[in-house]
């Protein structure tokens, strides 16, 4: 079944941009951003409909080249839209000849970059009676949308991940993926850095947008908009919520330089829990010449037990302490003692 889970998602993952520098394009025509949601959409759509059918042939000219893939396993790290293709067609071919893969999507959300030519989507869905989760990042050239990036989760119950972190079987999906960091990438690089061990960094910029998410690692873990993530964020800072990294940090943007994602796995700690692996996957939109986070995803594989020991040797991040409120200052000046006056006089 797990299977018949991957090949569902793998297409929708196989498209996408790395951290490569590509030559300079000119400059395209903006795009309405209405329009440009709804061809997003139903790019998305389109994909899904071909892996329903058990279609690859029809999905090359939906996928850009090159390509990065995370997850959804340890070991799942896809570099070309070949390797992907070839990939999900193997799987494909395991299949029974007359059964093809149940996919349902239950939570698609597409929004449109200023400029109409790049976009974000995320979705929650039910492959093969598995919940996944997906974000990715896509484009527009001349009309056509591709997919350029992607992260694919399986979404476990939290109840089965605390079971599977006591045999140290949870790891980050992606560990083989490279570190590439692009110049155009890195204002954002350094912001998701700084939202480590002090995530009320990324608070502030999710409670930027009404249309920001939050996918946590678990099924059903999907936080959305202002008032909701402002709650999640609530909790998480009296739990003392902070990341250090496990590996390399990859990133990239879009052609119009508009959107970037950065990734890289972590370990998650709080107070009296067990360190959790992930792969954080964010993106972020470039607003007035600064990156700004808008959706984050928390991603986590479930492996041959102690797998995860490794990631137990990860040292945590200090604590935050807050700082107590300065002095008042005050421009009253103090008063002078008046001398005793001595008796008789």
């Amino acid at each position: 079944m797990r299977a018949r889970a991957l090949a569902a998602v793998l297409a929708l993952a196989a498209c996408g941009g790395g951290g490569a520098k590509e030559p300079e394009k000119p400059k395209a025509s903006t795009v309405d951003e209405r329009r440009a949601e709804k061809d997003a959409k139903g790019l998305v759509t389109e994909i899904y409909s071909s892996i329903g059918h058990g279609n690859t042939d029809g999905l090359m000219a939906l996928l850009a080249d090159p390509l990065f893939v995370f997850g959804p396993r340890k070991s799942d790290v896809l570099a070309t839209r070949a390797d992907a293709l070839v990939t999900l067609r193997g799987i494909l071919d395991k299949l029974e000849k007359d059964k093809k893969p149940s996919l349902k999507s239950e939570s698609l959300s597409v929004v449109a970059s200023p400029g109409g030519l790049s976009a974000w989507a995320v979705d929650t869905l039910d492959v093969e009676g598995e919940p996944m989760a997906i974000t990715a990042v896509l484009t527009n050239a001349d009309d056509i949308w591709v997919v350029n990036v992607a992260a694919v989760a399986h979404t476990p119950s939290m109840r089965l991940v605390r079971s599977e972190l006591k045999k140290d079987a949870v790891v980050p999906p992606a560990m083989k993926a490279p570190g590439k960091v692009p110049d155009a990438a890195e204002g954002a690089v350094d912001r998701f850095k700084r939202g480590l061990a002090d995530p009320g960094v990324w608070a502030d910029d999710l409670g930027k947008r009404g249309d920001a998410i939050v996918i946590g690692p678990s099924a059903g873990d999907v936080t959305r908009g202002k008032k909701d993530i402002a709650k999640l964020w609530k909790k998480r800072a009296k739990v003392n919520v902070r990341h250090a990294l496990a590996g390399d940090v990859s990133a990239g943007t879009t052609s119009d330089g508009q959107i970037a994602w950065v990734t890289a796995p972590v370990v998650r700690f709080e107070d009296d829990d067990d360190p959790l692996p992930l792969r954080l996957f964010s993106i972020f939109e470039k607003t007035d010449g600064a990156w700004t986070m808008i959706t984050l995803q928390e991603s986590l594989a479930i492996d041959e037990p102690g797998q995860g020991a490794s990631f137990k040797k990860v040292e945590p991040p200090a604590v935050k302490k807050e700082e107590p409120p300065p002095t008042p200052k005050t421009d009253e000046k103090p008063k002078k003692k008046q001398k005793k006056k001595k008796s008789g006089d």
